[in-house]
């Protein structure tokens, strides 16, 4: 039963994070296309999000396993893997699956930044914030287990 129950645990966590990136691109492409002044986006290419963003969660929870702590130089080789695969599966599929064409240079600018602004913030949540929010949780165990 803990096994079931660490393997759903993997998956509820896995796919959270697929359906941030999934909705990240959505509406990334989506406001693309409106300022082009399109207003649809293909249900292909909806399903081809969802697929690469699958596959990036997949492969994150591969380069940061619950059970590690990571810091020092392994966080930082893990974060830089973990940024290849994320660039790779945002950007490298791009031109093969057509999300962002024929936009001008300078909005290609504009989706890099924003990508890697995300991603920094994803980053950032996944190893700063709820880890500082799992240490005042501990903090909190400690005291009711001392009864205070």
């Amino acid at each position: 039963m803990n096994e079931f129950i660490r393997f759903y645990t993997w998956g509820i966590k896995m796919k959270f994070h697929m359906a941030i990136y999934t909705l990240a691109l959505i509406a990334t492409n989506g406001f693309v296309k409106w300022l082009m002044g399109e207003r649809s986006i293909t249900i292909p290419t909806l399903l081809e999000m969802m697929l690469v963003c699958f596959a990036i969660a997949l492969l994150e929870t591969w380069i940061f396993p619950e059970e590690g702590i990571w810091e020092g130089s392994a966080m930082v080789r893990r974060t830089v893997l973990w940024s290849l695969v994320c660039n790779t599966g945002f950007i490298g599929w791009n031109p093969g699956l057509d999300w962002f064409s024929g936009i001008p240079g300078w909005a290609a600018i504009v989706l890099l930044l924003f990508l890697e602004g995300g991603l920094a913030a994803m980053w950032f949540a996944m190893h700063v914030a709820l880890k500082k929010d799992t240490e005042q949780l501990n903090q909190k165990l400690q005291l009711y287990k001392n009864g205070n």
